[in-house]
């Protein structure tokens, strides 16, 4: 039985919950108008709270400590030598000279070499001719050193993440007590935008490469067990009772039967961790994380376009590398194994390349232009000087797509949502977003959303908060325009699919601070710049969510339609968006959190609120607290979302389409 909402105590006609929501809203834009500037609790970047300033003592009180207490030098600092000594012996090999040397283990034409040996051996020489060219460029572009630096950080990430996340992947998969006990933290891992692990995991683990490759981690585990859980839930049960009948034991089931069979998903499981785990290596540079993340933190700083392009293309051409290799390897791992001739032809291919491997390693070893990227097939600075060319040119003629744009949608749109958010007294909009909540998900939503807004104000981030709440609202209702529309072509029109599947696939693949460079050139640091990267980065997920819904409608559902006399336009609005609005509450809800990601970084591009505070706070040791702070109220403020989105997409789901 439903717990009763507080539309059930409405009159009758008021238990339309459109209609009720409709006049909450009304009724709030009408009373914030009138008591605008009354009560919004702005406070100035330089102003501590209480609790900033709370937090900015238990910072210090740390940082004294850490020579000192017993939980740094028997668990922080052990785990900390630990994982920076992982990482920087793969380092050693790919990227950095050893101690005593003056070039890695392996030079550049090795490690391409390699790389394309280990594509082959798990998929095809496609694919392996593909990462080695990927790679190369990435020399070309001049950044050889430091793309090395960031694959090593996410190979080292990813190996360690997989070490963690697959057991538990497997206990969860297995025993369903366990993966009620870890639901909780993996989805508030999702929840969490990144950048809030960052703050505290350098001021435990200080700035370096332990603490980024622990964040790293955090963000990637979950997405692997997930995958990894769900692998082995969704078995087949036949293959798997026939097993116990024989008297197999639970390891011998799990290790000959499950394994096997859930093999292919597991592998795509590494492969999200993977591309998840470079997407927060390159903003982990904020914590002294080496590698292509230094140049795009320095582009956005110094609004460096050009050399901001060439990093982030470095990022790319990597973050494809890794994608389409990892993925040609979830292909093999599907395909039936070669026989006869085909299996001879195989091993002599493979035979062929590792001889070919080894000696390109060799000459990487002793010969120079093998060792160290020739200079002379670099081509970085012409790049870079191409995209510092054309987006003068962009913003020279086109003022009114850039510069007008921005400020015409500030003035029109984004200033009066935010003079309804920020404002407005705090406890009118407290009590409008916890009314709201209620009306969408139930009594408990509400009253969680009252307690976790009321958590927001007492730390003394409100009005901070409400100007990042408002960015993430007026990107989230952009993306989910865009998200319907595509998503709608693409789900009724296979050409429309294979259309927009590249730039869907590139959309999900490439690192999220990759976006601030480009919109930082065309917008300039403004809150529209942080919106339009939301905007860019949520929008694939969005868009496929709604694609899959729209084509898992029955196709006698649309055929009726048709029949009866509908228009195309009739069978969309009438049919198949109502059949498949569990899939438009979902993207909703990711596309919220995807956006709530970016815009927090987006402080880097002069969208103020508390993604501002927490990158302030990590370069100013007297706002040190402050960025800690405001790192909680981002978690507040992202569960508050996450749980009325969720909440409303079950209620949703109880009643009839």
């Amino acid at each position: 039985m439903s717990t009763p909402t507080f539309v059930d105590t409405l009159p009758h006609w008021l238990r339309k919950r459109s209609s009720v929501i409709v006049i909450v809203l009304v009724v709030w834009v009408i009373l914030a108008t009138l008591l605008r500037g009354v009560d919004t609790l702005e406070l100035s970047t330089a102003t501590n709270t209480p609790v900033t300033e709370w937090f900015r003592e238990l910072a210090a009180s740390i940082r004294g400590s850490r020579s000192e207490a017993w939980i740094f030098i028997f668990v922080f600092n052990p785990i900390r030598a630990f994982i920076q000594g992982f990482v920087e012996v793969i380092r050693s090999v790919i990227a950095v000279p050893g101690s005593g040397d003056v070039i890695p283990v392996i030079g550049w034409l090795g490690v391409v070499a390699l790389v394309g040996f280990i594509v082959y051996a798990s998929s095809n020489w496609r694919t392996a001719l593909l990462s080695m060219g990927l790679l190369t460029a990435c020399g070309m572009l001049g950044v050889w050193i430091d793309t090395m630096d960031t694959l090593a950080m996410t190979m080292g990430s990813v190996l360690l993440s997989l070490a963690i996340a697959l057991p538990i992947g497997i206990w969860a998969g297995l025993n369903d007590r366990f993966m009620a006990f870890i639901r909780p933290v993996l989805d508030l891992a999702q929840i969490l935008p990144t950048l809030v692990y960052l703050a505290p995991l350098a001021l435990v683990f200080l700035v370096g490469i332990a603490a980024s490759t622990i964040a790293t981690m955090i963000y990637s585990i979950p997405i692997c067990v997930r995958i990894t859980a769900h692998a082995i839930r969704s078995l087949k049960a036949g293959p798997i009772e026939a097993s116990e009948s024989m008297g197999s034991t639970r390891l011998q089931m799990l290790r000959k039967v499950q394994l096997p069979m859930a093999r292919r998903t597991i592998i795509l499981g590494i492969n999200q961790t993977t591309l998840a785990a470079l997407s927060f290596v390159v903003i982990a540079a904020l914590i002294g994380a080496p590698g292509l993340g230094k140049p795009v933190i320095e582009a956005l700083t110094i609004r460096n376009v050009g050399n901001g392009v060439v990093a982030g293309l470095a990022v790319v051409l990597l973050a494809v590398m890794l994608d389409r290799a990892t993925t040609a390897a979830v292909q093999h791992s599907a395909e039936i194994p070669p026989e006869g001739d085909a299996l001879i032809r195989r091993r002599i291919g493979l035979a062929a390349a590792a001889a070919a491997t080894i000696g390109a390693i060799a000459l990487s070893r002793y010969q120079l232009w093998a060792a160290v990227f020739p200079e002379r097939l670099v081509i970085g600075s012409y790049i870079g000087n191409a995209a510092d060319a054309v987006t003068d040119w962009i913003t020279s003629n086109f003022y009114a797509l850039t510069i007008g744009l921005n400020q015409n949608f500030t003035i029109h749109v984004l200033n009066r949502v935010e003079a309804v958010l920020a404002d407005a007294p705090w406890y009118l909009t407290i009590i409008a977003i916890s009314i709201l909540a209620a009306i969408i998900g139930g009594r408990f939503v509400g009253v969680l959303s009252l307690v976790l807004l009321t958590g927001v104000v007492l730390i003394g981030l409100w009005n901070d908060a409400m100007v990042t709440l408002t960015q993430v609202l007026i990107a989230t209702a952009i993306v989910m325009l865009i998200g319907v529309l595509l998503g709608v072509a693409a789900g009724r029109s296979p050409r429309v699919e294979r259309a927009l599947k590249p730039f869907l696939d590139a959309g999900q693949t490439l690192p999220a601070f990759v976006y601030l460079v480009p919109v930082l050139a065309l917008f300039g640091p403004s809150r529209f710049a942080a919106i339009v990267c939301g905007v860019f980065y949520a929008s694939p997920v969005v868009v496929r969510v709604v694609a899959d819904g729209v084509r898992g409608v029955p196709k006698d559902m649309v055929e009726a339609a048709v029949s009866s006399g509908s228009s195309t336009t009739q069978v969309v609005t009438k049919v198949q968006l109502p059949a498949s609005k569990k899939s438009l509450l979902l993207g909703a809800n990711q596309g919220m959190i995807f956006v709530l990601a970016v815009v927090v970084i987006g402080g880097f591009v002069g969208a103020g609120g508390l993604g501002y505070l927490v990158i302030v706070g990590q370069s100013k040791p007297e706002l040190q607290g402050k960025g800690l702070a405001a790192g909680l109220a981002i978690v507040l403020l992202g569960i508050v979302m996450d749980r009325i989105a969720q909440a409303g997409a079950r209620r949703n789901e109880k009643q009839p389409t």
